[in-house]
């Protein structure tokens, strides 16, 4: 059950940890940066060594984590904001956007409830909300070319799908939406560390994400996310939310440091004027290293790995005449959901014979990363096999 890589994930040395779609398993690198971390700013706090000195310690790795967000997406650090999470992200470009009675937005019925609910909001400003619906577990661009229209605004999409994990061409839906002058928002946080993107080859418009699933930064309680932006559009939209981040540098700084007169509001330029205040220090540190650890293993290894055991799966599923919530096709997706009955109680089932899975919309979403073996597969498929049954 464990192999060489798989020593160096704790939490995946202790289960069959297929989880990664839930919360993704921190290597001892990024624990060991957490557990520093949280030791040096209790002792800034307690007044050990030079408080000034030890303020800005971290800042750096802070800094880098954006430059290496950047290159998992292909995309440049400037055009990368800091965001608390994936929803913040989603809310941030919706709330930007001008929109207008009489236009429209697209999603799909396998939008993440999250970002179905924003894009239903925008009904408050009175505009249309169209939902395409999937077929066997896809959503088909034929489907997308039947539902946009000139009066669409945005196309949101998750990528991958957060149940059962399929993978929209994300250059066919670009293509879709911006022939009709509209702009393609991707929720990233189930396939960002887990795939290689490309933000520039798609077309993809606006992309948000926080750090705790694929990305291994640490405790979804203690996350943090970023906010990718096409230098096409930072100057173009004012920001929905100001903050320190938001104004220009020298205005901050009179007002802060020397007096207050305030009385006009000017925002600085590049990607800073969409960032409120960015201090979640321990999460940026966290996945800056988690990043590391992904780069140094590449992208393309990892992508690699997680289809071969996903391949497993799909084949020891149809094998025992299970259906399944994902699509049969490789390219199509990237963790899997199987049918199954009494989802929830199988999952605790599971959890018993320390396997770690997610009980989802009628079926198990089992979403291995690249520290799973094919051991894992194997000990799981046993378990769900005796276990289990045709929904």
């Amino acid at each position: 059950m464990i192999g060489e890589l798989n020593e160096k994930f704790p939490l995946a040395r202790k289960f069959v940890y297929l989880n990664a779609a839930a919360i993704g398993a921190c290597p001892a690198s990024t624990l060991e940066v957490i557990r520093r971390y949280v030791e040096d700013r209790c002792c800034w706090l307690s007044g050990e060594g030079g408080w000034r000195e030890g303020l800005n310690r971290w800042l750096d790795r802070v800094k880098e984590s954006k430059r290496l967000f950047a290159r998992f997406i292909g995309a440049e650090e400037y055009e990368v904001a800091y965001v608390p999470n994936t929803t913040v992200g989603i809310n941030t470009v919706f709330s930007m956007l001008p929109l207008k009675p009489g236009q429209n937005i697209v999603t799909t019925d396998l939008s993440y409830p999250m970002g179905a609910a924003v894009c239903l909001k925008q009904r408050e400003r009175g505009v249309e909300v169209r939902f395409v619906e999937n077929r066997n577990g896809e959503v088909r661009i034929e489907d997308f070319e039947k539902t946009v229209d000139d009066n669409t605004a945005a196309i949101l999409v998750d990528q991958a799908g957060w149940f059962n994990g399929f993978l929209y061409d994300l250059k066919a839906v670009a293509q879709v939406a911006h022939e009709h002058g509209a702009l393609l928002v991707v929720d990233a946080i189930q396939s960002v560390g887990g795939m290689k993107l490309d933000v520039k080859r798609d077309g993809v418009d606006f992309l948000a994400v926080s750090t705790y699933k694929w990305l291994l930064g640490g405790p979804y309680t203690q996350s943090a996310g970023y906010l990718y932006i096409d230098e096409e559009h930072i100057e173009k939209f004012q920001p929905p939310f100001v903050g320190d981040d938001t104004m220009k540098e020298e205005q901050f700084r009179t007002n802060v440091y020397e007096r207050f007169d305030l009385y006009d509001l000017k925002y600085r330029k590049g990607i800073g004027r969409f960032q409120v205040y960015p201090r979640y220090e321990v999460a940026y540190v966290a996945v800056e290293n988690s990043m590391r650890v992904l780069l140094n293993y590449g992208l393309d290894r990892v992508e690699r790995k997680i289809k071969k055991l996903t391949t497993m799966l799909v084949d020891g599923f149809l094998e025992e005449g299970f259906k399944l919530q994902t699509p049969e096709e490789e390219d199509k997706r990237l963790f899997v959901n199987v049918k199954v009955k009494n989802n929830r109680e199988l999952e605790e089932r599971l959890y018993a014979h320390r396997i770690v899975v997610s009980a989802r919309v009628g079926g198990l979403r089992v979403s291995p990363h690249f520290y799973n073996t094919e051991e894992d597969i194997q000990v799981f498929l046993d378990k769900f096999k005796e276990f289990a049954e045709p929904s």
